[in-house]
């Protein structure tokens, strides 16, 4: 894609880093940059049905940047979860609202990380501040990706800036029922009766890198968690799968019950006294009994980082 400046969120993209490429696509085309949208992996349920909703087409899927490629990033900053490639492309921009994940570059760059409940808060952001009014599509889509990183505004990364500006856009957008369409969104997305085992384990993951070894982070929302633990056998299967296979050294899954607010976290591999140590006192079988978490971010990175430097 010569010439052409590539915005890609992170892989086994969710609905915030696909919104985010689209519509910071269209910011910066609007002010005059050669841009296209794409993703570095697989459209989740969620993702397709906001896309259907607002009636637009996901990015063009990549695997590989070639070398010198112009570069934004959207939603991440870790090498470990970008596309392949990123160590020789040209990177222009990070737009982001996670930790810093130790990633270099040959050059100086344009980066925006902010302390909030979804990235896509920080496009609309960008969006305002330089005089463009989003058509009501990307305004959508924005909505959308904000109520699912915030769980309609239910989770602890949430911020009064999310709600605000989240609220704006459903308005832009013509969402008349902010909270029933977020709902509906959630519902849809969720893979627990629709996904295999190894597609919940792999589809909204994070890879981390430490010293003791690869952590993968995946994360499912489901409507009734009592009825989810009929697949615990089967999903702890495939992280022992995952594993197996050299694909990580420890796999965690965050089985979280979005109307309870409350995480069963599954987990394989090895660390289990590092997860301890993150965690506290697992139950009978294993796993992590955890109310009041729900998200990744900040309630589960955090603390597993530490552990893992301690």
């Amino acid at each position: 894609m010569e010439n052409m400046t590539i915005v890609t969120g992170h892989k086994n993209p969710d609905t915030d880093s696909i919104c985010c490429a689209l519509t910071y696509t269209y910011v910066k085309q609007q002010l005059g940059v050669p841009a296209v949208a794409c993703r570095a992996g697989k459209v989740s349920k969620e993702t397709q049905y906001v896309l259907d909703a607002f009636k637009m087409e996901a990015p063009k899927l990549i695997e590989e940047v070639e070398p010198g490629q112009k570069l934004i990033l959207v939603d991440h900053n870790e090498e470990s979860q970008a596309v392949d490639g990123l160590a020789d492309a040209d990177l222009k921009e990070v737009i982001d609202h996670h930790r810093l994940g130790g990633l270099k570059t040959a050059a100086p760059l344009y980066m925006r990380v902010e302390p909030l409940g979804c990235c896509s808060t920080i496009i609309a952001k960008l969006a305002k501040e330089n005089g463009i009014a989003l058509p009501p599509q990307y305004a959508g889509l924005l909505f959308s990706a904000i109520s699912s990183d915030t769980l309609f505004f239910k989770s602890p990364t949430t911020t009064e800036t999310d709600r605000k500006i989240g609220l704006e856009l459903a308005e832009i957008a013509g969402i008349k029922d902010p909270k029933a369409y977020a709902l509906d969104m959630l519902q849809h997305g969720s893979a627990i009766n629709s996904s295999t085992p190894d597609e919940i384990c792999h589809g909204d993951m994070k890879e981390f890198d430490f010293p003791q070894g690869k952590v993968t982070v995946a994360q499912v929302n489901v409507m009734d968690g009592e009825k989810a633990k009929e697949k615990w056998p089967a999903l702890k299967a495939a992280l022992e799968k995952m594993v197996a296979s050299g694909e990580s050294d420890t796999s965690l899954l965050m089985v979280t019950d979005i109307m309870t607010e409350v995480t069963e976290l599954l987990w394989a591999g090895k660390n289990g006294d590092v997860l301890e140590k993150a965690f506290g006192n697992p139950e009978a079988d294993g796993h992590f009994h955890m109310p009041g978490v729900l998200s990744r971010k900040k309630q589960i990175v955090p603390p597993l980082t530490d552990a893992f430097r301690k």
